[in-house]
């Protein structure tokens, strides 16, 4: 008999340390989802705003810069394309080194 209450009695200590130890952490868990959720629902609000949305699509100054050298890269290219396709570009270095000789 005294087993049986010493083993009910540690398992009842087991189970209220658990309790003791999991209620605060569920609380917690609460606290920062339903904080998560609300900041998430502000944000958006914020974010979907036709005023602040025109400025957050807006591309700064450099991107357009740098989307302007990539297409003359891209012209260039093509075109150096082209004359390596069609076979003057041999011709086109040949003058002038023949030129360089005379």
């Amino acid at each position: 008999m005294k087993t049986t209450e010493l083993l009910i009695s540690s398992y009842f200590n087991i189970v209220k340390r658990t309790v003791i130890d999991t209620v605060p952490k569920a609380i917690m868990l609460n606290l920062v989802n339903n904080a998560k959720e609300e900041l998430q629902r502000e944000l958006l609000q914020e974010l979907y705003k036709t005023e602040v949305l025109d400025e957050l699509l807006k591309e700064s100054e450099f991107t357009q810069n740098r989307r302007k050298e990539c297409k003359k890269m891209i012209e260039a290219l093509q075109r150096a394309d082209e004359i390596v396709g069609s076979g003057n570009f041999f011709l086109s270095f040949a003058t002038p080194i023949l030129c360089f000789y005379d």
